[in-house]
Order: structure tokens, then sequence, then C-alpha cells
């Protein structure tokens, strides 16, 4: 088995449509992952999500590298098994390093949205500034929104194939924390 070999495997459609998603995913996870890192008070970095991109790398360098290995596997090796179980794999390393690094950010935003709001003076200022209508929508939110994330906790599962689609559905309440955590920080 050569490279090319290789790669016309890993481009099938079905194959490309998993890069595609997985490239998404991590795109997702390295931004947030980084806003994480910056918005955390103690200077902290979570290493669960920097593990799972590392093991979803690993399982992509197995698949770019076997053409290496070709001499010291059996000959009823199957490729296409191989290569498309590693890569389902790394997606699944890249879906669980999406959802470690949302609930860490999640959990940092809200943290960091209650404590301001908790100060009277801060409360005062927020509603002078965008509105007593504006700060009961967020604390609505802020106060649904753990329900929210358990529910998408909840409902995650690497055997699934909708887990883009589960990513997405996170995002809007992370983007959304997001927003009112640099709103609450303007006052």
């Amino acid at each position: 088995m050569k490279q090319s070999d290789i790669l016309a495997i890993l481009l099938n459609e079905e194959n490309t449509k998993r890069l595609d998603q997985l490239g998404k995913i991590h795109n997702y996870t390295k931004h947030y992952l980084l806003l994480a890192e910056e918005l955390s008070e103690d200077g902290v970095a979570f290493l669960q999500p920097m593990k799972e991109h590392r093991d979803a790398y690993d399982h992509l360098v197995r698949v770019l590298s076997l053409h290496t290995r070709v001499d010291d596997l059996p000959n009823d090796f199957d490729y296409n098994y191989y290569i498309n179980d590693n890569l389902k794999k790394s997606y699944g390393h890249e879906y669980r390093a999406f959802f470690d690094t949302a609930d860490w950010l999640t959990f940092i935003c809200r943290k960091a949205i209650r404590e301001t709001l908790s100060f009277a003076a801060k409360r005062k200022m927020y509603i002078s500034k965008y509105g007593e209508k504006d700060f009961e929508e967020i604390r609505r939110f802020i106060n649904n929104v753990p329900f929210e994330i358990a529910k998408y906790r909840e409902k995650k599962d690497v055997s699934k194939s909708a887990l883009l689609e589960e990513v997405e559905e996170y995002r809007v309440a992370l983007d959304r924390l997001i927003k009112i955590y640099k709103k609450i920080h303007t006052i």
C-alpha cells in the first residue's frame, strides 16, 4: 500500500465528510480552548481537551504513516477497515475535546457573570446601561443554562452519527454566554 492508496481511501465520500466535520469541530474547540485559557482567572490550562486533541492527532498519523509499516502487517490486513476505524476514533476524540472545552468555558463564563452581577453596584450599572428587561433576560438565561448544558451532556454520545449537530447546538448556548460575558465586562 502506497501513500496515494491511503489518501484515496481517506478521500472517499464518507471519509471526506467525516474529515470536514472533524476539522470544523477541531477549529471550534481550538477557538474556545484558547478563549477559556485567556479567561481563566488562575491562568490554568485544562489538560483533558489537549489530551483529546493529541489522541485525535495520533489516530490520523497512524493512518497517514500506514504505508511505512506495510512490511510489518499480515497479508490479510484490512486497510479499509483500519483507516476508517482510526478516522472514526480521531473524530470521536475531537468531539470529546469540544465538550470538555465547552463545559470548562461555560463554567468560567457563568461564574464570572454571576459574581459580577452579585454586586448591587454592578447590577445597578448594568441596568442603567442596558435596561431592566435586558438584565432579567440575562438572569433567566443564566439560571436556565445549567439545565441546557446538562441536556447537551446527557445527549453526548460519540457513537451517534449527528455529532456535528450536537456541537453546533451547544455552540449556540456557549456563544450567548460569551456575548453576555463581554457585555457584563463593559460596565
